[in-house]
């Protein structure tokens, strides 16, 4: 029989994970700071901190004063000792982004690809890599982490709204895939839902840093989200949590779906704002949205609610402002209104999550990292 169960090996893993989140999360911290943090004894995180300092992970980055005692070492993430490339593969673009090891952007690209095959997805990441990978420096070249591929689950679905034909969609549904990525690519893949990117985008370097519990609604050529839950991305069974996409509104006497009512297939997001098209798609998305966000938090309650996407900032607070003040006037007597933000990441969320997912599955703190496993750190996912 299999038992599972904590050892040495996962506890350590664990705690070196945690380490780096602190530090991460602080933009710098000593180890006192990180024994008080995070619980672990001081000799433990002593060691730690000198381990990760010595692998290059961890800088010192100067000393804090101030106090009784010797002045404090901080420590920081050395960016420079890795980096990732992220891909968003959507049915009207692809983005690559290329992230350090302290998850700033490095550099990106978007290239217009009207419904993209996986073939040429696939060289354009590849092309995206031999274009920016020798401007590093060795050692982040040689602490390369792999690459995220965000997507949507159902790629080839919506195929009317998405003006696809059949034999497009069925490229992405056929056997084999994930093979082909990682077969093609040169470094470990790590695929993932592009509304659940886009999630862990803002989680890590967004509006969502320092919130647990959060929704994240994308709005894009097609509406999508993601869902943070005690910190982590919830996936649901099928990898699908948080979708948005299909979740039923109301439609005069019957019933549609999010998606004909949040998403931009049908309009010009360079049109002004004033124009009577954008204003009757702002004021029925606001509408879908405060229906969506009042059913979702009865459920959850959630700390906040993340809106981002393609639209400018100037058009996301607009909607976020209409969708709080209907809200207000719908929502019941008992209903706690969690906080609605703007994402900070725009359209490039779900492919700076995508570069953040090899980051995240390899050094983010997960219960699952103290289990017993024959599996290699790099392929415990969070």
């Amino acid at each position: 029989m299999n038992k599972r169960g904590s050892n040495a090996v996962g506890v350590r893993r664990y705690n070196e994970r945690l380490i780096l989140a602190t530090v991460r999360r602080l933009n710098g911290a000593s180890k006192a700071d990180l024994s008080r943090i995070t619980g672990l004894s001081p000799q433990a995180a002593v060691r730690i901190v000198e381990s990760l300092a010595n692998e290059g992970r961890l800088i010192k980055a100067g000393k804090r004063t101030g106090g009784m005692g010797q002045p404090s070492v901080i420590y920081q993430i050395n960016g420079d000792s890795g980096c990732t490339i992220g891909a968003e593969i959507g049915r009207d673009r692809l983005v690559c982004t290329m992230l350090d090891f302290d998850g700033r952007v490095i550099a990106c690209e978007s290239t217009s690809a009207p419904y993209p095959s996986p073939a040429s997805a696939v060289e354009h990441i590849q092309s995206f890599a031999r274009k920016y990978m020798p401007q590093l420096r060795k050692e982040q070249r040689e602490g390369f982490l792999g690459f995220g591929i965000a997507m949507p689950w159902f790629i080839g679905e919506w195929r009317e709204e998405a003006g696809i034909a059949a034999p497009q969609a069925a490229a992405w549904a056929a056997p084999g895939l994930e093979e082909f990525f990682q077969k093609e690519l040169d470094g470990a893949v790590i695929f993932e839902n592009d509304g659940n990117a886009g999630a862990l985008a803002e989680f890590m370097s967004g509006s969502g840093v320092g919130l647990t519990n959060f929704l994240y609604v994308h709005i894009g050529n097609f509406v999508g989200g993601g869902l943070i839950l005690n910190g982590e991305i919830k996936r649901g069974k099928n990898g699908n949590a948080g979708a948005l996409a299909s979740m039923p509104i109301p439609q005069g006497t019957g019933v549609d779906f999010l998606l004909h009512a949040a998403s931009l297939y049908k309009m010009t997001t360079s049109t002004a704002e004033t124009n009577p098209d954008w204003e009757g798609w702002i004021a029925r998305c606001a509408d879908a949205l405060a229906f969506i966000i009042i059913s979702a938090n009865s459920l959850l309650d959630l700390d906040a609610v993340v809106i981002g996407g393609g639209l400018s900032q100037e058009k996301l607070r607009n909607l976020v402002g209409r969708i709080h003040s209907n809200i207000q006037q719908a929502a019941p007597r008992d209903f706690f209104c969690p906080e609605l933000k703007v994402g900070e990441n725009g359209g490039k969320a779900p492919a700076i999550g995508a570069a953040l997912l090899p980051l995240f599955s390899t050094y983010a703190p997960n219960l699952i990292s103290l289990l017993k496993s024959d599996a290699t750190p790099a392929e415990v996912g969070p």
